[in-house]
């Protein structure tokens, strides 16, 4: 950001454009501020010039508006075009405010395909986000650009102090004269300048956007050359004394009208691409208002036209609007709106200003520091021969004084420690009596620090699952009416990836008659017997443990992995029951939805438990704990959660998946957790009636004999699947620049 702010210094202010010159002065009076020297000067800017040639017309313009003004100051303030200018405008994470530089030198690196020390940059902080982060403007244009403009400047003896962009500094200036207004409305500047045309968006009274669009004045003495046979500086004089925006009438319009409307209307459809750009933005909204200036806002009817062709209320506006106009400045008036780049250039003289960019070379800030740096020595070598003639009288009196002194402070010391007092040697004095005693408590002090750190990890360790749920009630819509009925943690892939194998040990089959086992209609084991109840839930468990699901949103979802490596499937290792005929849950739930496998174990699993099969497990389970040898299983820590709920409408679904894709909450110890994946397809969404809110297993549709449809249906019923991270504040930090997704090249 830029620091050098140059307040009430007299500056030399330039607008170098690309058809002419203006120069400014501006001071600060008692109600305001008095424009006191104006001077505006053209060149020709035909296209068959050369570079070089152009460079001398500007040159010699340019002394001659210095010498008719009478203008001894040589620091200059000028403004280089939008369209030369790299600018972003992005939200950056909560961190201190010294980092932010180094976050942007990273932003710019990845977006410029030059090296930082062919760039000059700049940034400024135009806002601070309700989470504690920066929205931050940044600027940068490649060295080349501006030393073209220095040339200009150094061939009319004049040296660089603040290089701004041209259309951030009409911005500001339009910003002081209330163009833009004090309410929430979103507003656009736009330039019609000679080449380009730029685009500034205000919204909320903050700036958002900046866009140059290549296609202004010198395209239209173009069109006008080409269709009626003239010369450019002809038609140039042409455009400027008889041409008009269309009025939409062929008769009156004729074929000048028609010429410059089709110039016109590839203006008009850029700025609409540039609005519409802008709305897709975070911060963007619908443009209400429109504020012309520049030299195109001079020509005739071009607010009505482009408030037709844009559909919103375009006025010009109105540069000189409070200020005063001393009678040396009076030939502003020929061209007020031309006046408001150069007015924002002279305006940082004077107070702060909303955009304050620097983009002065770094080869030319380092002549600067070299040539203060030799300012300064030059002083501090002279108050360093004052200082010494002053010093050397009294030097032996100031040396009496500091012995007294020492011998003082010898005798305090030998009180405390005489070993040290009596040190009078060049080497490291003797080792003190007191540095035992100073580690033995340096070393209780660190079984404090110890027994702290173990508190710390019980308590950060004290919940489960609560910030996710936290997290997830957020993303609900507000004022919108949705339901959880069920939180399930698992781990959740994409199908388009292979899952990664959970290693399991084959459970171990019960050797009794399980014949009084059976299944209720979600697939439970039950019976009276102990025995055969075990057998059918431990089964059933070791077979869903085993499963694999690929849902319709195209992730792979492994359900129940919080549970512990010793309740795993066969990781019991003979658990009462647990062992043999869980798969009567399997098999009970895979036949009552069609879909015989997918309980893994089968209804074989189930009818095989039995009271020998607890009995069995019962005795590998004891040996297992007698030996200390428990099962060596893999258990995935899980990503994330698969959570079904009700909704009262398909449109709160939608807004409550767009929540959660960009959720993310602040943990007690400024880490971040946030959402990297939410898994929904439509095809889990079906209506249910108004008993599922009273009713989670209709909510979620496992009604024993498929999906059921309601009377009456007025919820929705939904599954999402969702992923989870947590991250440092240095590693969300270093995510976001990493994520940034590039703007299109203008």
């Amino acid at each position: 950001m830029a620091t050098a702010i140059r307040r009430r210094k007299k500056r030399l202010i330039l607008d170098i454009g690309s058809s002419s010159i203006r120069m400014c002065e501006m001071v600060k009076v008692k109600n305001g501020y008095q424009l006191t020297k104006y001077q505006q000067r053209d060149f020709n800017t035909d296209p068959a010039l050369s570079d070089d040639e152009r460079k001398e017309n500007r040159v010699r313009v340019l002394q001659a508006l210095l010498k008719e003004a009478k203008i001894r100051t040589r620091k200059t303030i000028f403004g280089v075009p939008g369209q030369s200018v790299f600018t972003r405008t992005r939200p950056l994470p909560p961190v201190p405010e010294y980092k932010v530089s180094q976050i942007v030198r990273y932003e710019i690196q990845q977006q410029i395909p030059f090296s930082l020390d062919q760039i000059a940059m700049d940034y400024q902080i135009l806002d601070r986000t309700s989470a504690g982060g920066y929205e931050v403007m940044m600027a940068a244009i490649k060295v080349d650009v501006v030393d073209k403009h220095v040339e200009i400047l150094t061939g009319a003896k004049c040296v660089v102090d603040i290089v701004d962009v041209s259309p951030l500094a009409g911005y500001n200036w339009l910003k002081k004269t209330g163009a833009f207004g004090t309410g929430t409305d979103c507003v656009a500047m736009i330039d019609l300048g000679a080449s380009t045309t730029d685009i500034v968006i205000e919204r909320e009274g903050q700036f958002r956007f900046t866009r140059p669009v290549n296609v202004g004045g010198t395209d239209i003495t173009k069109a006008i050359s080409a269709a009626f046979g003239l010369n450019f500086s002809d038609a140039e004089r042409a455009k400027r004394e008889r041409g008009f925006a269309p009025t939409g009438d062929p008769a009156k319009d004729g074929k000048a009208g028609e010429v410059i409307g089709q110039v016109l209307q590839r203006m008009v459809s850029e700025i609409m691409r540039s609005f519409a750009f802008f709305r897709s933005q975070p911060g963007g909204g619908q443009v209400n208002r429109v504020v012309l200036c520049g030299g195109g806002a001079r020509m005739r009817n071009i607010a009505p036209f482009l408030q037709n062709s844009l559909g919103l209320e375009v006025k010009i506006a109105e540069p000189l609007s409070g200020i005063q106009v001393a009678e040396a400045a009076k030939s502003v008036y020929d061209s007020p709106e031309q006046a408001s780049v150069v007015l924002g250039l002279a305006l940082r003289c004077c107070e702060p200003v909303p955009i304050e960019i620097n983009l002065i070379p770094p080869r030319v800030l380092e002549n600067m520091r070299i040539k203060e740096q030799a300012f300064y020595w030059t002083l501090i070598l002279s108050t360093l021969g004052l200082i010494f003639a002053s010093v050397i009288p009294v030097k032996a009196k100031q040396n009496e004084l500091d012995q007294a002194r020492i011998s003082v402070l010898r005798s305090h010391i030998e009180q405390y420690d005489p070993e040290i007092s009596r040190h009078t040697g060049t080497g490291p004095p003797p080792p003190s009596s007191k540095v035992n005693a100073f580690r033995g408590i340096e070393i209780q002090v660190m079984g404090y620090h110890s027994h702290i750190l173990t508190l710390d990890t019980a308590r950060s360790n004290r919940k489960f699952w609560l910030d996710e749920m936290a997290l997830i009630s957020e993303a609900r819509p507000a004022g919108g009416k949705i339901v959880i009925t069920a939180f399930e943690s698992a781990v959740v892939e994409d199908a388009a990836l292979p899952p990664v194998p959970v290693a399991e040990e084959a459970p171990a089959p019960g050797d009794g008659e399980g014949y009084d086992g059976g299944y209720d209609e979600y697939g439970y084991g039950y019976d009276e017997d102990y025995g055969d109840y075990g057998g059918g839930y431990g089964g059933g468990f070791g077979g869903v443990m085993g499963n694999t699901q690929e849902n319709a949103a195209g992730a792979i979802v492994r359900g129940f992995p919080g549970v512990d490596g010793l309740f795993s499937a066969g990781g019991m290792g003979g658990m009462p029951g647990m062992g043999g005929g869980m798969g009567g849950f399997g098999g009970g739930y895979g036949e009552d939805y069609g879909e015989e496998d997918y309980g893994g174990g089968g209804y074989g699993g189930g009818y095989g438990g039995g009271m020998p099969g607890m009995m069995s497990g019962v005795s590998r389970y004891n040996a297992r704990l007698s030996t200390d040898m428990l099962p060596d299983v893999t258990v995935e820590t899980p990503n994330g959660v698969n959570i079904n709920g009700l909704a009262e409408s398909d449109i709160l679904i939608q807004q409550f998946v767009n929540n959660l894709e960009t959720a993310q909450r602040t943990l007690y110890n400024r880490d971040v957790l946030r959402v990297t994946r939410v898994y929904f397809a439509e095809a889990t969404v079906s209506k249910v009636g108004q008993n599922a809110l009273y009713n989670a297993k209709a909510a979620i549709g496992r009604t024993g004999g498929g999906m059921r449809r309601y009377r009456g249906d007025s919820w929705f019923s939904f599954q999402i699947n969702i992923v989870f991270e947590t991250l440092s504040q240095t590693e969300l930090a270093t995510a976001q620049a990493a994520n940034i997704e590039g703007i299109p090249a203008q």
